[in-house]
């Protein structure tokens, strides 16, 4: 359309208009479920590839200076006078479009669909200078491990990834020297607290702050107040707050950490401590797997961290040996109780990398529960080989449905019943 002097250069955007227009108005109501579905799966395919004809464009604006046509600076503010946009969002596609011009790679993905914006801001706000370099050497590399996981668990491998090709910036001592949290006095009597916590106190904070929440949510659903996950949480640090500090030597039921670690790249990182100049610092696996025989160094709930916060827990952890391709002993173990051992629960959550076995379940990890795959009340063995997990959302929407939910676990193979 921009060649051969076509008079109309912008014919291509207006034939789109008019034919979103078209679009807008096709009666969905009377499309059939497998009708809309498709059309809803094309509708976003459509989006993400607008998207980055979008922010192509933004950068197209930017070089040629279309601020100048109306007294601008920018191309933010350009569209903003012209069609009352935000100039935020503009702004926006303008840093995704120069972070862009170092990955030709991405950019191209971007625009047939392959990569989506969230995909690209999940990539852009990981990239650092130290690991920038490597980051565009990968750039088919992720490609191909973003195709085949869920957009859940992309975090994690990006988080692996910078293990892998910053570890000495992912060290704890390099983690923790911006750690920290302060107290701001408000007006009204408010506080704001803002900061940073290395790993193991986050998890210990989230975790405990959690398993209140859900304490009160529980409590204002029985008496029917309806509360935000903001307040609830409020409510929950309150709490834990006040009962620390009157009884600051009370012990927990049950523990606000779980390091899932394989003996392997723990030997090898305490080899790495005693002579790091000959044994290399191991690296977990980059993609989340839910081969249980795979390198891991994460919380139970799936977040990678790196060994020397593992070594540093066990100092004063509690051990749980899980043995794996145990050969002597197949497990075929069930339980009168409905409800599960708390190792069978770890195992599944050590499979799924602490996520719902639904594949594109995004819930919190604290919203997870231990379903039976075959339901109680159908018969279905409380044993390991019929526990999944799954969110609260979930189990209760499968219910003893077994047509609704057909979500498989990842294949565990023999192994033996934990000890301490």
């Amino acid at each position: 359309m921009t060649l051969g002097g076509v008079l109309n250069p912008n014919q291509d955007i207006d034939q789109l208009s008019a034919d979103l227009d078209n679009c807008l108005a096709t009666p969905v109501s009377c499309l059939s479920r497998e009708q809309v579905s498709e059309r809803l799966a094309k509708i976003f395919d459509i989006s993400t590839r607008l998207d980055a004809l979008r922010v192509e464009t933004v950068r197209t604006g930017h070089v040629v200076d279309v601020g100048a046509l109306n007294d601008q600076r920018n191309v933010a503010n350009h569209l903003a006078q012209k069609t009352n946009i935000d100039p935020a969002s503009v702004r926006a596609d303008q840093r995704r479009a120069n972070w862009l011009t170092d990955f030709p790679t991405f950019a191209a993905a971007y625009q047939d669909g392959t990569l989506t914006t969230a995909h690209l801001e999940l990539l852009r706000l990981k990239d650092n200078p130290r690991v920038h370099h490597q980051m565009v050497a990968d750039q088919a590399n992720f490609i191909s491990w973003f195709a085949g996981i869920a957009f859940r668990d992309l975090d994690q491998v990006m988080e692996r990834w910078l293990l892998g090709a910053d570890p000495d910036g992912a060290e704890p001592k390099e983690q923790t020297k911006d750690c920290g949290i302060s107290l701001k006095a408000l007006p009204g009597g408010k506080v704001q607290i803002k900061g940073v916590l290395d790993p193991l106190s986050g998890a210990l904070l989230r975790n405990a702050i959690n398993r209140e929440a859900n304490n009160v949510r529980s409590e204002h659903k029985k008496a029917d107040i309806s509360s935000t996950v903001r307040f609830r949480n409020m409510l929950a640090m309150v709490r834990l707050i006040t009962a620390g500090t009157e009884n600051p030597h009370r012990k927990a039921t049950k523990p606000l950490i779980n390091i899932t670690i394989d003996q392997r790249t723990y030997d090898e990182t305490l080899d790495w401590l005693d002579d790091p100049t000959n044994n290399p610092l191991p690296k977990p696996d980059v993609l989340p797997s839910g081969d249980l025989s795979g390198r891991k160094c994460q919380l139970i709930d799936g977040t990678p961290i790196h060994p020397l916060y593992a070594i540093a827990a066990s100092a004063k952890a509690v051990f749980r040996r899980i043995v794996y391709d145990a050969k002597s002993r197949a497990l075929d173990a069930s339980y009168d109780s409905r409800s599960f051992p708390q190792w069978i629960t770890d195992i599944t959550l050590i499979a799924t990398n602490g996520k719902s076995a639904n594949l594109i379940c995004d819930a919190p990890f604290h919203w997870l529960q231990t379903d039976h795959i075959e339901p109680d009340s159908h018969g279905g063995p409380t044993s390991l080989v019929n526990a999944r997990p799954l969110s609260e959302a979930d189990n209760g929407w499968r219910g003893n449905d077994t047509n609704r939910g057909k979500w498989p676990m990842p294949e565990i193979v023999e192994m033996v019943e934990p000890d301490q």
